[in-house]
């Protein structure tokens, strides 16, 4: 069973997602109440900032995105998000009776230019296949399992249905030694556990890095993989298993 303490940075997240909410609600009310430039850019920052929250949301909890969805989302709308959402702070707090039309302009032109280089960059690198290198280290021990860590999950397993299907499979025997190299090539911070053998401490392997961990397979049945690090694919890392067989 996954313990509950993994689950702790999601219940965050949704936390997080339901205070933007209240604070974007009270920011349409001020704004009705006073129609005015400044209140009106408040609103629009933290109608982004439940937006941008709930999108982050979406992607850790719920399954079925496909990954051209997942990578959609994570490089180029929530970072777009994020900084409009940054601008209509700034240009709020800026905002005067002698600079509004300047402000006002200012922020049109930011929303005009984030949304071309965003649509440039999707262009320019959807549909390349470019694979990132793996780490260094990044080799399957003597004997022992390999798994890499990317934007299709543990071994591609948002291919393979995780964590609805189990993926990565790992097939062992009774009372031997258990030896797997988990590499990183995504953008982000991964975690890597396996139930009753190694979740006694949260196993994190930073972007470009590779970690090996080894366990005595001691007691028969299956035992779940799963991630323990937030991250915009950490749904899809909860489905591996390590099957202890009979020797």
């Amino acid at each position: 069973m996954l313990p509950v303490a993994s689950y702790y940075e999601d219940f965050v997240q949704v936390a997080l997602t339901a205070v933007s909410a209240v604070l974007m609600v009270i920011s349409i009310n001020a704004y009705r109440r006073r129609r005015e430039g400044r209140y009106l850019l408040l609103m629009l920052a933290f109608i982004l900032l439940c937006v941008g929250s709930a999108s982050t949301t979406i992607l850790e909890l719920f399954v079925g995105a496909a990954p051209e969805t997942v990578r959609l989302m994570e490089l180029y709308l929530n970072p777009s998000v994020e900084l409009l959402m940054g601008v209509s702070f700034l240009v709020a707090l800026l905002w005067s009776s002698k600079t509004r039309r300047r402000a006002g302009l200012a922020f049109a032109a930011t929303i005009v230019a984030v949304a071309l280089v965003a649509s440039a960059a999707y262009v320019s690198t959807s549909g390349t296949g470019t694979l990132a290198p793996l780490p260094a280290g990044c080799v399957r021990p003597e004997g022992g399992f390999l798994i890499v860590g990317s934007s299709l999950g543990y071994n591609d397993s948002i291919v393979h249905g995780a964590p609805v299907k189990p993926w990565p499979i790992l097939d062992v025997s009774n009372g031997s030694d258990v030896a797997i190299t988990v590499c990183n090539t995504y953008a982000q911070p991964l975690g890597f556990q396996v139930a009753h053998y190694l979740d006694d401490k949260i196993q994190a392997i930073s972007p470009g890095q590779a970690l090996t961990v080894s366990f005595v397979a001691d007691e028969t049945g299956t035992f779940l993989i799963y991630c323990s690090v937030l991250s915009p694919i950490h749904v899809y890392l909860q489905g591996g298993e390590v099957n202890v067989e009979s020797g």
